[in-house]
């Protein structure tokens, strides 16, 4: 009978972030409401990935991350809200075990994406959490 092998976990104190990014330029309502695209997480995604290798090659620190669709609703936005894609993400410390590498790679690719999608303004919140990883030993 083969024994299943158990999962080795580790936890710990890390940094975890929540980038809001806007994908369409401008504040032009006609334009906020036309299609992109960017409507495809798939393409997004490919562009994430694309600038994320990038700051890995250069840092050693690849920024893993969720995405999701999302909107923003502020005054006088474009109705349903502004078309917007949230990324978030925690620091694994068997990968990067210096906080302040993981930082400046977020915000390193905060701005770079920011910038390839013609942003004026995007939003970062940090917040200290605990992580739990699992592996098979």
């Amino acid at each position: 009978m083969l024994k299943e092998r158990l999962y080795d976990e580790s936890n710990s104190e890390v940094e975890s972030f929540q980038l809001v990014l806007g994908y369409i330029s401008g504040y032009n309502i006609e334009e906020l409401e036309r299609k992109n695209e960017f409507d495809s997480i798939e393409r997004f995604n490919a562009l994430y990935y694309q600038v994320a290798q990038e700051i890995y090659n250069k840092s050693g620190v690849f920024v893993t991350a969720l995405t999701y669709k999302s909107r923003v609703l502020y005054p006088d936005c474009p109705e349903g809200g502004e078309r917007v894609y949230i990324i978030q993400g925690s620091r694994n410390e068997k990968f990067t075990p210096e906080p302040q590498k993981y930082q400046d790679a977020v915000n390193l690719l905060a701005m770079t994406l920011a910038s390839k999608l013609k942003q004026e303004t995007y939003s970062i919140a940090w917040s200290n959490t605990t992580y739990s990883y699992f592996k098979k030993e």
